[in-house]
């Protein structure tokens, strides 16, 4: 018996999918076979592997076989085969121990983590088998992912619990801990591109103060590779990342960074060629490139070259023409050869234009801003051009152009033109702050594809229409304005405007100016970034409560006085976005003519541009300049300029640091004493420069100068008289408010009687 156990044992060892009895039994009749341990798995399924049969001759090779077929299962941690005597006959007993199941996983502890991304990490499911040397794996595995996401202090400890016949439940209870911020990011091996150079490449960044400074491994990643791509643009196309260090304090509080970084050698252009290219010729070609034989490689200027053929041969009716780049490293001389291989395609007309998607917008009011015609030869340009005023008029969220191959004549392909229709009408309403007019409420309607001829939707014209409602501790004014971009189908724009107004001037001898009239309006565009208007305006105004004792220049305003005038102005705007633009420009030019009737005659010009520019790192920051000028003159019968056509400056729209009117001619209100009322001037100049610096989607900082001048007449031109501010400021959005932004201006160089201290300035999206 002993020597059985021994060979049992050696069996197991060696052989464990041979029984251990095995040929002491073998011939021997099986008279039973019996399961032990089964609990979820089903005897049946088990009897149907089983090749030794009740009845039969023992085998000891079939019963090996079996053990195999049971294991192979995969239901079973371990299984044995037993075999008792009985009266010359055998019951073999085939002993299971099955493995546990997971019937849940539970994840706990972790607030920062989301759970989700826990069980990506982990290896057990609900369903597995439940191995408990696959602990330490699991338990490395979220150690892991937080590291990665900058918790080097985190603690795991694995909860099993029975619930069942062979079912167990898996907590995972999580200690967070400390996050740790990155405390500074160095380079190693680089000497092309400087640690600062570096730093301002990569979206991953050293804490700052409370703030910043979170690790995220997917984050890093990319930069790492945005690196590389670096490198490759200043000729170093073999560059590499070696590999990255980590390094916490003490604490775990803070996670230092260093980067090994393999620059490799400076290649140049060695040669630039063309292949493929039959249209046109390869001087004509190779002189709009960036790319020049001697010069280091540049793998980004390659890339805008492609983009620069392409689009020449696209802006030619070639428009699938295809530009692939072979650039081709000489290892020995450290030189490239770039080859630019053409597929110029045949050149293509227009058949049809076809429009998707315009729900509500007509498609005349689409056919009109389309720059192509059918039946004419393509152009990328026409086709730029018509995508950029079809985002321009705020019509639509997404404008995507295709073409549609023609099978019957493969010159021609139509034009498809896909839609996404915005929401074009607007009611906004809600309280503000201006420190020209104090407190007040505003609600403003707009519809800015609105169709008077559509008296069920009243949309889908191209039309606008605004109603507006100002109501201000200073200031009640009603404004209506309609425009139609085409009158019965010409090229000409309509509109008229209304309103009514009363105003308490700040910054002036306390009175009230009443006013209401309207212009109508008739425009041309003249191309796509510029229009011209000419408006027949008329006003009536009136000065109430205006005291008894007042300057000479406010007592000319006493009474009602009408305006009629000629206005012409011409525009010009070439920004990204009209809401909040980082390049291109704006300019304005205005031509009043009054004295068509009633009872002022003047002569008023206005002159009106901003530049804008973005630079810094992925164009953060926003560098505007603007400038302004003004110049008004009577002429005829008239012997002055109505105080509302004056020129004035100080406040929250010119000077800010200045109190409102506070920057111009001023004038004794007793002849030779008294309080000063500011009266305005016929010539006024006003620059202002500021840099913007986009911190978050909805957060904006801003840093200003401003300056400017306004004079009586122009023969007062001074140097001196300029006066100049400077200031910071802060600009967000606010839900049913707009754009808000709060301003702190401190003059520069204030005159006796102006205020030397800051002022806040407070501007909301409200009209008044």
């Amino acid at each position: 018996m002993r020597n059985l156990i021994i060979a049992g044992i050696l069996a197991v060892l060696f052989c464990p999918a041979y029984p251990v009895f095995a040929q002491d039994y073998a011939g021997q009749t099986v008279r039973e076979i019996r399961l032990e341990g089964l609990q979820r798995v089903s005897p049946s399924i088990v009897r149907a592997q089983i090749e030794v049969e009740e009845g039969a001759p023992y085998n000891p090779r079939a019963s090996a076989r079996d053990l195999r077929r049971l294991h192979d299962m995969g239901y079973f941690a371990t299984i044995r085969v037993e075999a008792a005597p009985v009266q010359n006959e055998l019951i073999i007993t085939y002993v299971f121990e099955e493995k546990r199941m997971i019937r849940e996983v539970n994840i706990a502890g972790n607030d920062i983590v989301p759970s989700r991304h826990i069980r990506g990490a982990l290896t057990w499911r609900e369903g597995d088998s439940f191995a408990p040397g696959v602990y330490e794996q699991e338990r490395e595995s979220i150690l892991e992912l937080y590291q990665e996401r900058g918790f080097p202090n985190a603690q795991v400890e694995i909860i099993v619990e029975e619930i069942g016949p062979a079912e167990v439940s898996l907590t995972y209870l999580i200690e967070e801990g400390p996050r740790a911020r990155i405390g500074r990011i160095d380079f190693v091996g680089n000497e092309t591109l400087s640690d600062r150079d570096l730093r301002g490449l990569i979206e991953t960044s050293r804490a700052w103060w409370f703030l910043g400074g979170q690790y995220s491994e997917p984050e890093f990643e990319a930069d790492l590779q945005r690196i590389v791509q670096e490198y490759g643009n200043y000729g170093h196309l073999e560059a590499e990342v070696l590999g990255a260090e980590f390094e916490y304090d003490e604490r775990g509080r803070r996670l230092y960074i260093t980067v090994h970084i393999e620059e490799g050698p400076l290649y140049r252009v060695a040669s630039l060629d063309l292949q493929g290219n039959v249209v046109f010729e390869d001087e004509e070609i190779l002189q709009t490139l960036g790319a020049r034989p001697d010069e280091v490689h540049d793998r980004s200027q390659v890339q805008s070259d492609v983009g620069v053929i392409t689009q020449g041969y696209s802006d030619s009716g070639y428009v699938n023409a295809q530009v692939t780049p072979q650039v081709i490293l000489d290892r020995e001389n450290h030189t490239t050869d770039i080859v630019h291989q053409i597929n110029e395609n045949e050149l293509k007309y227009v058949r049809e234009i076809r429009i998707t998607g315009n729900t509500i917008t007509r498609d005349d009011v689409i056919r009109s801003r389309v720059r192509l015609d059918p039946g004419d030869r393509f152009d990328g340009s026409a086709l730029r051009q018509t995508q950029q005023e079809l985002q321009r008029t705020g019509y639509f969220d997404e404008v995507r152009f295709s073409l549609e191959p023609l099978e019957d004549d493969p010159r021609y392909e139509n034009l498809l033109i896909d839609v996404e229709e915005a929401q074009t009408g607007e009611f906004t309403f809600g309280l503000g702050f201006s420190p020209d007019d104090g407190i007040g409420g505003h609600a403003n309607l707009r519809f800015t594809n609105f169709d008077i001829t559509n008296p069920y939707s009243f949309s889908g014209g191209g039309q606008q229409l605004q109603a507006e409602v100002n109501i201000a501790r200073r200031r009640t004014e009603f404004n209506l304005g309609f425009t139609d971009p085409e009158i019965a189908g010409l090229p000409l724009m309509f509109g008229f405007d209304a309103y009514n107004r009363s105003v308490r001037p700040r910054g002036a001898m306390r009175y009230r100016e009443d006013s209401s009239g309207g212009q109508i309006r008739v425009g041309k565009e003249l191309s796509p970034f510029m229009d011209t208007t000419l408006a027949l305006r008329y006003r009536d105004l009136q000065i109430r409560d205006l005291p008894r004792f007042s300057s000479r220049q406010l007592r000319r305003e006493r009474g009602g006085r009408t305006t009629i005038s000629a206005v012409w102005d011409i525009n010009r705007d070439t920004r990204d976005n009209p809401r909040n633009p980082s390049e291109g420009a704006r300019h304005h030019f205005e031509a009043e003519l009054a004295g068509l009737g009633g009872d002022n005659e003047f002569i008023r010009l206005e002159h009106d541009s901003t530049w804008y520019y973005s630079f810094g790192d992925r164009d953060q920051f926003v560098l505007s300049y603007r400038t302004r000028e003004g110049y008004v003159t009577e002429y005829g019968s008239s012997d002055f300029v109505p105080l509302s056509d004056r020129f004035f400056a100080g406040g929250t729209t010119t000077i800010r640091g200045y109190r409102n009117r506070e920057v111009g001619p001023k004038e004794r209100r007793f002849w030779i004493f008294g309080p000063f009322d500011r009266v305005g001037g016929q010539l006024r100049i006003i620059n202002n420069l500021e840099v913007k610096y986009d911190v978050l989607d909805p957060l904006r900082l801003y840093s200003f100068v401003d300056g400017g001048a306004v004079w009586a007449v122009p023969s007062d031109i001074d140097a001196s008289d300029l006066r100049f501010s400077g200031g910071v400021g802060l600009g967000f959005d606010v839900p049913m408010l707009g754009p808000v932004r709060l301003d702190y201006a401190h003059p520069i160089n204030p005159d006796r009687s102006q205020s030397s201290s800051g002022r806040l300035h407070f501007q909301t999206g409200m009209g008044f």
